[in-house]
């Protein structure tokens, strides 16, 4: 009987792969606004997608070190401690968690971050596939990030994972940007957007 129910899960979850790799192809045919054209609203404090728009304001953590827009109708503050904050929107299944730490390497590279989470998440029997990696450049703390998709119960999870080292002090952030496959269509562009403006000093 367990044997069943999991073979039907793996099923199931397979099905919601198959449907969120679709749904990236027509997106890529059919964009309801491109990358570009969110990136440049976003620096004007309102996103306006066709159905509706979408607010934004720079908000500060950590004691002003990290500032980065966020949609200021769609997040709420769940956890503020000193060293971490937790906005989510339990309603639609966005969530992004932030948290200031100490790397013990100011220069260490991607290459070793992705091994690390990869290596955390086969060893938590997690599956994901990995969709995009790239870099934001700065001077002083450039920001370094891999999306990948999660297939959950619920349904499948898009994640953007990114960090930036203070190459002065070896201070950290990390983050953790989500939301559902469904909503995909504004928010993947909206989560590039905000990371591109992410400045930590």
């Amino acid at each position: 009987m367990e044997l069943l129910r999991k073979r039907h899960e793996q099923e199931l979850l397979k099905e919601a792969l198959k449907d969120a790799k679709e749904k990236d192809e027509k997106l890529a045919k059919e964009p309801l606004l491109s990358l570009e054209e969110v990136t440049e609203q976003m620096a004007t404090g309102m996103v306006y997608y066709p159905d509706l728009p979408i607010r934004f304001r720079v908000v500060r953590f950590f004691g002003g070190r990290l500032s980065l827009p966020l949609p200021v109708d769609y997040l709420n503050r769940h956890t503020t401690q000193k060293e971490l904050a937790v906005l989510v929107n339990d309603t639609m299944g966005i969530s992004l968690t932030l948290q200031l730490t100490r790397s013990l390497k100011k220069n260490v590279t991607f290459d070793e971050v992705k091994r690390q989470m990869a290596g955390q998440f086969k060893g938590a029997g997690i599956y994901i596939e990995l969709l995009e990696e790239g870099s934001v450049e700065d001077d002083f703390a450039p920001t370094h990030f891999i999306t990948y998709r999660m297939p959950m119960a619920k349904g499948v999870m898009y994640h953007m994972v990114f960090y930036a080292i203070n190459r002065i002090d070896g201070s950290m952030v990390i983050g953790d940007y989500n939301c559902f496959y469904k909503d995909i269509e504004k928010w993947e562009n909206i989560i590039k957007a905000t990371v591109s403006y992410m400045d930590f000093n």
